[in-house]
């Protein structure tokens, strides 16, 4: 996963000996320790901070210049892999534990959200015009939407399958491996 922040490219791996890299340019890199050497899956930049989430535990980190990291902890045993930032939080959700949801205002102490919406796999959020939106990866075309974290809505897309999901210019968009769909609202696609 790779963000863009404070005038810096950083990226995080899964695996391997750089779990983080850094880059003025995104040509030139520069490999960084990170504050664990666990599955790095999801980088977000937000609030003058930089936050990833591991799937190797319950674990996050945060760093203010992409180099230095500190250690936060995820109140769930695994499968954070994906966070974004908006609304003036952090939030990450997670594939394989009970708890689908977590926020956090620095990137160091969460909350677990209950979705009310079944753990279908949800493993890509973003956030857009105003709302969280999480597809899930099931197959099915279920996927959840919510204004501020912590109030989620199931709704259903003309798609399924293992669906990434981003937003830039005023859309969001997901994609799946065959077709992609965009939404000013994150609703009507």
């Amino acid at each position: 996963s790779i963000t863009y922040g404070n005038g810096l490219f950083v990226a995080v791996s899964y695996d391997g000996t750089n779990r983080v890299m850094t880059s003025p340019d995104g040509i030139n890199w520069a490999a960084r320790n990170a504050a664990q050497n666990i599955g790095w899956r999801s980088i977000v930049y937000g609030n003058s901070l930089f936050v990833a989430v591991g799937s190797g535990g319950s674990m996050a980190m945060t760093s203010s210049d992409g180099i230095n990291w500190t250690t936060g902890n995820i109140p769930e045993t695994s499968g954070w892999v994906s966070v974004t930032y908006g609304n003036g939080l952090f939030v990450a959700v997670n594939y394989l534990g009970s708890q689908n949801v977590a926020t956090s205002s620095n990137g160091i102490n969460w909350t677990l959200r209950p979705t009310g919406v079944s753990n279908r796999g949800w493993k890509n959020i973003a956030y857009g015009n105003g709302l969280f939106v999480a597809p899930n990866s099931d197959g099915s075309k279920i996927f959840m939407t919510s204004p501020d974290s912590i109030n989620w809505t199931s709704r259903t897309l003309p798609i399924s399958g293992d669906c990434a999901i981003g937003y830039a210019n005023g859309l969001l968009i997901i994609t799946d491996p065959y077709k992609s769909l965009f939404s000013s609202d994150g609703i009507n696609w």
